[in-house]
């Protein structure tokens, strides 16, 4: 969004807050090192490190480097640490010990004090629950002798006697953070250090709970006000946020759905969001046409929810900018999809503004997603009806284009086959016109399933390099073109050349697949399999063409004389036929 347009409503703020607003926006726009070298250079670092929004922080931490960024972490507020903690040590409702331990260690290296204060005085239970996992403790007896108690016990005060447990090695996923076992003894020490030294009395209170706290329990209740601190952030359990996915139809949006109240304080605004939104989209367009500077505002918070949301639902850790920026891409999406679906289904298009303000965002996603989610159940219901998996064979033989629209609507979260033309194969439905290509596409590869079904070949007759469902059908068809009866399967090199020779006709100086040899098509596809013949031109006609083109794309500049069998892949021929 442009800098400007997200600066309009800081007029309700303070002069102080409107200034250090603007700051913000500022350093969220500058490269990491340069940002924190103005942070620091700061007159009042901790105000202004305070007043970013948890986000905002977290992603620039990140970006910047967590060990790098410490002088951040030290001034960092309480809720701003509860933040970070909740966002990097639970995936789903387990407790990642080694990346708590992690973040106990970078703490400790902020400010050692105030890291353990906060735990015993916000966090005690979870504490000592985390202390609880790693060490064992004893209380020496007054006549006892500590050597008797054995190898690897140490004491702050001669009568406590910690020694770390030695836990047995787990396997570590691949890509999961992993902390080595002496390197989390270190951390646990330096924790209990700094307890000792900042209270001992409190630090033997801390060892007596460690020994008898039911840790489960404790994990058990910290998840749960976990949720509760995330939730209002937009990260729901992974089970409630995948209502985010539930399709919405047009006719089932609500109009006129309350926005959320209006933001009196920048504070609670996230910008990293919205700051990486792509110009030129439907959404950003959107967004450009409303004027209410706090309605903007409500949006921009509605949207970082709604980010947050599909964060939570895909599971895939959002610890940098470059990587919320993919989310962000994927939401903008589907909302410009759910407002090019909307606009085309009113009588008298209305500014895309206005949606944004009568519509909740959430709900115009799900319109846009919906869009491709019908294109997945379509998909789906023909992969349990089609004839080509009905017979065992492979989503291959589509040919590229085909099994790469296919096999995008089969994930489990349909995708646009793009095919490297944006960089990548596969990417999100972003317009109608990504869902128009994929429907026309997939009703061709029905089509011709479905002609197949009803005459049901047997394919291992035609099985060779260039068997495709496209060449299947093409060969079955020359050979009716050419008077066969009853096909035995691969064409000859001679019959192939025959096709070739008799089905072109001249338009325009250019050669194009005859009507004649259209209409036989269709006529043997009527004769073949029973369809009706006004249906069988409705849902094939159109399909036909398209395929019919790709045979003149492919052939209609060859001399039919010297086709070779080597470069011919739309008809299938005998592999032991010479030229």
């Amino acid at each position: 969004m442009n800098l400007e347009k997200k600066m309009e409503w800081k007029g309700s703020l303070s002069p102080a807050n409107a200034a250090r607003y603007a700051l913000r926006l500022k350093i969220m726009e500058m490269a990491p090192e340069e940002a924190l070298d103005v942070i620091i250079s700061d007159p009042t670092p901790a105000t202004l490190v305070q007043s970013f929004p948890h986000q905002d922080l977290y992603f620039l931490i990140n970006d910047i480097g967590v060990e790098d960024a410490l002088p951040l972490l030290s001034v960092a507020s309480s809720e701003q640490w509860e933040f970070f903690l909740d966002a990097e040590v639970w995936t789903r409702d387990l407790l990642d010990a080694d990346r708590l331990t992690r973040w106990f260690d970078l703490l400790l290296k902020a400010d050692p004090h105030r890291c353990v204060n906060w735990m015993m005085a916000d966090h005690i239970a979870f504490f000592e629950a985390y202390l609880a996992r790693y060490i064992e403790v004893r209380v020496r007896e007054k006549n006892e002798d500590p050597s008797e108690f054995g190898p690897g016990w140490f004491t702050f005060d001669d009568w406590y006697y910690i020694r770390h447990r030695e836990l047995p090695e787990e396997p570590v996923e691949e890509g999961a953070f992993y902390i080595h076992p002496g390197d989390r003894n270190d951390v646990v020490f330096s924790l209990l250090q700094t307890i000792s030294s900042e209270d001992h009395v409190r630090f033997q209170g801390v060892l007596h709970e460690a020994m008898s706290l039911l840790s489960a329990e404790v994990e058990e209740d910290n998840y749960r006000q976990h949720n509760v601190r995330l939730s209002e952030k937009g990260f729901l359990p992974f089970d409630e946020a995948l209502s985010v996915y539930a399709p919405l139809t047009i006719e089932g949006l609500q109009r006129g759905v309350r926005k959320m109240p209006p933001m009196d304080d920048a504070v609670s605004v996230p910008q990293s969001h919205t700051g990486v939104v792509d110009a030129g989209t439907l959404f950003s367009d959107a967004l450009a046409l409303v004027e209410d500077g706090v309605m903007l505002s409500a949006l921009q918070m509605e949207f970082a929810v709604l980010c947050n949301r599909v964060i939570s639902a895909d599971q895939k850790p959002v610890r940098e900018r470059s990587e919320l920026a993919a989310v962000v891409k994927k939401v903008c999406g589907y909302i410009s999809l759910g407002l090019e679906a909307l606009n085309r289904k009113e009588s008298e298009a209305k500014p895309l503004g206005q949606w944004l303000v009568e519509a909740g965002l959430e709900e115009i996603f799900r319109v846009g997603y919906g869009l491709a989610m019908a294109l997945k159940f379509s998909a789906e219901r023909w992969r349990k009806e089609s004839w080509l998996i009905g017979r065992g064979l492979s989503l291959s033989l589509l040919g590229e284009a085909w099994m790469g629209v296919a096999g995008g609507l089969l994930l489990p979260r349909p995708l646009f086959f793009d095919n490297y033309i944006s960089g990548s194969l596969y990417r999100e439905f972003g317009t109608l016109a990504d869902i128009e290509t994929t429907e026309t596409i997939f009703s061709d590869v029905v089509g011709l399933d479905t002609v197949l079904a009803l005459i049901d070949p047997e394919p291992d007759l035609f099985k060779g390099f260039s068997f495709t469902l496209k060449s299947l059908f093409l060969t079955l068809w020359a050979s009716a073109w050419l008077g066969e009866t009853l096909p035995a399967g691969p064409l000859t090199i001679s019959q192939v050349r025959e096709v070739l020779s008799s089905i072109w006709t001249e338009e325009g100086g250019a050669r194009k697949i005859s009507d004649e040899a259209k209409a036989h098509c269709l006529g043997w596809i009527v004769a073949e399999t029973g369809l009706d013949a006004v249906e069988a031109s409705r849902r094939l006609a159109l399909g036909l063409e398209r395929l019919f083109g790709e045979v003149a794309d492919e052939y209609a500049p060859l001399d039919p004389a010297n086709a070779d069998a080597r470069f011919i892949h739309l008809f299938i021929i005998k592999e032991t036929t010479g030229a």
